[in-house]
């Protein structure tokens, strides 16, 4: 209750400046909370992005690993390759 008596005298203080000041504050409070979720997300799609990177890599790698896994078992020889 003592928080709304203090923000009541302020207001009776100051006016009508007083209620446009509080309404940029409360804009301000709330453009700032919408920032940082938005920072959290890029990040958070960041470190999606970057792991996808790394597993499409990494399944490429097998991939080609199998490949000349399997040429070798059928006896190929994979120096006169020249495209996957």
């Amino acid at each position: 209750m003592e928080t709304y008596a203090a923000i009541a005298d302020f207001l009776k203080a100051t006016g009508p400046y007083g209620i446009v000041a509080i309404l940029g504050w409360a804009f301000w409070r709330v453009s700032e909370k919408k920032d940082q979720e938005v920072k959290d997300l890029y990040e958070k799609v960041a470190q999606i992005s970057e792991a996808q990177t790394s597993a499409i890599t990494k399944v490429e790698a097998a991939l080609l690993a199998l490949r000349e896994a399997i040429d070798e078992l059928r006896g190929r020889n994979t120096t006169n390759r020249t495209s996957l």
